[in-house]
């Protein structure tokens, strides 16, 4: 009696389907989780209040051009896609919690004294107007928005290249206080957990894609970056 064998179907997709997923989908999406990581690991949200989003942090879709490549990948690797949806879940949260930090900050009696005072101080103290720093945006709301965001994302000294550099870097220690007030010390405490827990399914995920793409380019003897030629 001869026994069956168990069949071995091949997986339906080859050399070219995988080649496009590594260009369109794992490379951009490995970039992507780098950069948001980079940011994450110094409690920077990358939040910015006008566009209420987080700039460098955002569901896995939107790291991506070719959305339909990366709906067909993560239809053959469900893991993946579990992970996917607790990252995006988790951008979700963090998100909001910023937004209600950032809420709580400008409402905030202390942060309000401490702008008005550094309002009144700065053409004193360096020589020219406080509104000069924010280019377009004469508002006092505007001000007030640009340096609670600043709060929220835990930004230290800026570089010389922001407009807002010497009147951040000079009085920064007046509007950091404001961080231990009881009504804005529980949003900052949220806005922390929720930034970790971001941070956790940051490097799941980013394991998860490498250890994917290493699999696919043994089984399918793709590389991971197409080869390229120069010309001499």
């Amino acid at each position: 009696m001869k026994v069956s064998q168990p069949s071995r179907r091949k997986p339906p997709y080859g050399p070219n389907i995988v080649r496009a997923w590594f260009d369109t989908v794992l490379q951009p999406v490995l970039r992507g989780l780098e950069t948001e990581r980079s940011f994450a690991v110094r409690h920077d949200w990358t939040f910015r209040f006008h566009r209420q989003t987080l700039e460098y942090m955002a569901p896995i879709a939107e790291h991506v051009a070719a959305r339909d490549n990366l709906e067909q990948f993560l239809s053959f690797f469900p893991a993946i896609e579990g992970l996917v949806g607790e990252h995006d879940r988790a951008v979700k949260r963090l998100l909001e919690t910023c937004v209600a930090l950032h809420a709580a900050i400008s409402k905030s009696r202390l942060f309000q004294e401490a702008f008005q005072a550094v309002e009144a101080e700065t053409p004193a103290v360096l020589g020219v107007e406080f509104s000069s720093f924010f280019g377009g945006y004469p508002t006092r709301e505007d001000l007030g928005g640009f340096l609670a965001e600043y709060l929220v994302n835990n930004i230290q000294d800026l570089p010389d290249y922001y407009t807002t550099a010497r009147l951040w870097n000079q009085f920064r220690g007046r509007f950091v206080p404001v961080l231990a007030v009881p009504e804005v010390a529980a949003h900052r405490l949220e806005a922390e957990n929720c930034g970790g827990q971001l941070l956790k399914t940051t490097e799941r995920l980013t394991g998860a894609f490498k250890a994917k793409r290493s699999e696919l380019s043994l089984a399918k003897d793709v590389p991971f970056i197409a080869e390229t030629t120069s010309a001499y």
